[in-house]
């Protein structure tokens, strides 16, 4: 679900801005927006039950005994290891790859790839 956006330069924490569509909106009483909330196809996972300990698995946690049964754990963000994979990945992709910009020559005269 889409959420309209502010044009005021963004959230005020209270302060409403007249002409912004987003301060409208909530000025009609739509609900804010929550903390932590998100708008993907991320599937939500079961809460626990307890504090979690990393690694460490409690008896009777429906969390888990989901874990135990082999479910993905929240991932939030890459590795630093995966990212790293990934772009040696798009170097050696852009260089060895036979229909590469590289290898058909549309980098110019000097291929600057991977200098960012």
């Amino acid at each position: 679900m889409a959420r309209t956006q502010h044009t005021c330069g963004g959230p005020k924490f209270g302060r409403l801005t007249a002409g912004c569509p987003r301060c409208d909106e909530l000025l009609a009483g739509a609900e804010p927006v929550r903390f932590g909330t998100r708008d993907d196809d991320r599937p939500k996972t079961t809460q626990h039950t307890h504090q979690v300990v990393f690694g460490r698995r409690v008896a009777g946690c429906p969390r888990c005994a989901e874990l135990d049964a082999g479910a993905e754990p929240v991932r939030w963000a890459p590795s630093r290891r995966e990212q790293d994979e990934r772009r040696a990945q798009e170097i050696r992709d852009h260089f060895r790859s036979p229909n590469s910009p590289h290898a058909r020559g549309v980098c110019g005269p000097v291929c600057t790839f991977g200098d960012w």
